[in-house]
């Protein structure tokens, strides 16, 4: 009896082995310590892209401090005095500066958003924002250069500047647009996914599986044809019906993101419960039926 327990143990630590040592085993792996990458590198771009958007936000409370001076002395009439006319002067040059790091930093969410997706594509919102701050105050700082050019020749000379700003910021905007209609794309097909199903023969016929009868059937990932499988938006695809009595996945998903349930008919319905989950091994569900 002693050896007979021995032996037993000696069968399963060689299945642990062998199961380890294992393509499927391996692949599982790799493909776990790419997802953790992948989450260590987006927490790490979300707080460097929070210091950044918290950075804009400052400069831009500072420009709308230095905003009520100006437009105080904007109000004043007669000449400016010699300490006044510097003040204004190193004001509005202080207030260029400052929009063009913003522009330079929100350029950089921008192309941040255009690499991203997931978590990152909600920046739209954040960039579109402060895009319209960019904008506005860049309006109200070429209003108060007007209204503070006649007291003085030297204000008059900034106006170039932040006239070529306003241009880029409209540039910049439409930028933005053409970035947000890519991630939407790019967001598109990262949440689709592709089904079919069949007899063993007709998923023969159709180049998706081979073997069966005594040897298990195999996918044939390499050059499969997405025309041939039903595409669906995973996020909204919650159950799939097979239209027959009997159902098998032959593809790889996660045993406990799914129930193989009966409707009213006694046909099999694939019902997803974790969708993330159910679609994290392949994008491709193929169910042998009949």
């Amino acid at each position: 009896m002693k050896k007979l327990f021995v032996a037993g143990l000696c069968l399963l630590a060689m299945a642990s082995c062998n199961v380890k040592n294992s393509d499927e085993y391996k692949a599982v792996q790799a493909e776990k310590d790419s997802l953790l990458q992948i989450v260590n590198q987006s927490n790490s771009e979300l707080t460097e892209t929070n210091a950044l958007i918290n950075e804009i936000e400052e400069n831009f409370k500072q420009i709308r401090e230095a905003e009520k001076y100006l437009t105080l002395e904007s109000k004043n009439k007669g000449e400016m005095s010699r300490d006044t006319k510097a003040r204004v002067k190193d004001n509005f040059e202080m207030i260029n500066e400052i929009l063009k790091k913003n522009k330079a930093d929100i350029e950089k969410l921008n192309k941040k958003l255009g690499s991203n997706t997931g978590q990152m594509s909600s920046l739209k919102g954040t960039i579109d924002r402060l895009n319209k701050e960019l904008t506005e105050r860049a309006s109200t700082i070429n209003e108060l250069q007007t209204s503070l050019a006649t007291r003085d020749a030297q204000i008059a000379l900034l106006q170039t500047n932040v006239d070529s700003l306003t241009q880029n910021v409209v540039i910049l905007s439409e930028q933005t647009s053409d970035q947000a209609a890519k991630i939407k794309e790019q967001d598109k097909e990262l949440n689709t996914a592709y089904y079919m199903f069949g007899t063993s023969k007709e998923l023969k016929e159709a180049k998706v599986v081979t073997g069966g009868f005594l040897v298990s059937p195999k996918i044939l990932n390499e050059g499969i044809e997405k025309s041939k499988f039903i595409r669906i938006d995973i996020r909204d695809t919650k159950s799939i019906p097979m239209y027959d009595k009997k159902a098998k996945l032959l593809s790889d998903h996660p045993k406990d993101s799914y129930t193989l349930d009966k409707n009213e008919k006694g046909e099999i319905v694939v019902n997803i419960t974790d969708y993330k989950r159910f679609w994290s091994l392949s994008k491709f569900l193929i169910v042998e039926v009949g």
